[in-house]
């Protein structure tokens, strides 16, 4: 039976952010905007994809990216099982936006909706259908612990989280003096313990030299860090590599990669990469890089997106964590939770998560 797209259905809604966050670059965040794509087949099964952000219109500029390339898979009339050839099609269709923002991040939401309906058509859930032999994936919280927070809220929240069963946490470095961060990275250790992994993120804030001068006084402290992230500007691919080659921490990076071909600068610029479903443009480029990783024995941890990425991780020999947020729980009619720092997928078809007409409804954006 072939399964030809009928109709796309786009749903632009917001999620709050409750406390907000307050980025580097981007200010005060209140809430999230995302797109969410449903995907319909004729007498068959409907897949569900979306992509998340903060601008309204922005979302909605890939919304209407979503719609055109919709009606061009409609017309086409292919099987909406054929991801390779689907994703090809919509490569060459985009080819005038190029391939390195709103283009690639509707593909994915589009992709994603495409994988939801081979699994389901399959009877199976993702992690199995691509080949994974573990259905639970250890998460690190990544909710809290950010720039603008005090010594003090820092430590509470950090003791909250292990009390809620997390034995990994992220927190954000960077904007500040060197003795600040690792005075703040110590008195977090402190506050959760010798063996909880602390993740830490530069939001791409550093030069390579002052990196890697905040990365050997947090290896002489007792901080104890397990990776470094993003420490310097997205895509100054040699001074990762001076960071990395400097032999001090672990330096991960890797979720602003559109392609698959980057993953060839990743092998060469980190001990541990991080990918984005969105930001690569889907499931299919994702599993792409994912092999050139593998090949170079590279551990992948994701960032966000966890009702999906948790699947590809699952299904990764190398796959390491997830970076799991709640926030986009009030899209759902069961959200996939983490619990004691786990999570466990099901055996549902597809991604085994469905959006609620309810919440789409109720949280949507004009």
């Amino acid at each position: 039976m072939t399964l030809a797209i009928e109709r796309i259905e786009t749903h632009l809604v917001s999620t709050p952010l409750e406390p907000p966050i307050v980025h580097a670059f981007l200010g005060a965040r209140t809430r999230f905007v995302s797109l969410v794509v449903l995907i319909h087949t004729k007498n068959g099964p409907t897949g569900f994809g979306y992509m998340t952000g903060e601008s309204p219109r922005q979302m909605a500029a890939i919304g209407q990216i979503v719609e055109d390339l919709g009606e061009r898979l409609i017309a086409d009339g292919a099987d909406a099982r054929r991801h390779l050839y689907l994703y090809d099609k919509m490569w060459n269709w985009t080819v005038d936006l190029l391939h390195e923002g709103a283009a690639t991040l509707a593909m994915a939401a589009i992709d994603i909706a495409l994988w939801d309906i081979k699994g389901k058509a399959a009877g199976e859930p993702l992690w199995r259908l691509l080949g994974g032999s573990r259905q639970t994936v250890p998460a690190y919280a990544s909710e809290t612990l950010w720039r603008h927070q005090s010594i003090g809220e820092l430590e509470a929240a950090g003791a909250d989280l292990v009390a809620r069963g997390y034995d990994a946490m992220k927190l954000r470095l960077g904007n500040r003096p060197i003795s600040e961060d690792v005075a703040r990275a110590v008195a977090l250790r402190r506050a959760v313990g010798p063996d909880v992994k602390i993740m830490t993120d530069v939001l791409w804030a550093s030069r390579p030299d002052e990196a890697i001068r905040l990365a050997r006084a947090m290896r002489d402290s007792e901080a104890d860090l397990f990776w470094f992230e993003e420490p310097v500007r997205d895509g100054n691919w040699d001074g990762l590599r001076r960071v990395r080659d400097a032999n001090v921490i672990t330096v991960a990076a890797g979720e602003r990669i559109s392609t698959p071909a980057q993953a060839h600068e990743l092998v060469e610029s980190v001990d541990h990469a991080i990918l984005d479903v969105h930001h690569i443009g889907g499931i299919t480029p994702w599993l792409q890089a994912a092999a050139i990783l593998d090949a170079a024995d590279l551990p992948i941890s994701v960032h966000i997106v966890p009702e999906v990425q948790a699947h590809l991780v699952a299904a990764q020999r190398t796959g390491g964590w997830v970076e799991y947020m709640h926030w986009w729980d009030p899209i759902y009619e069961e959200p996939l939770q983490a619990h004691n720092g786990r999570l466990t997928l099901s055996e549902k078809p597809g991604l085994g998560v469905e959006p609620s007409p309810e919440a789409l409804r109720k949280l949507r954006i004009a």
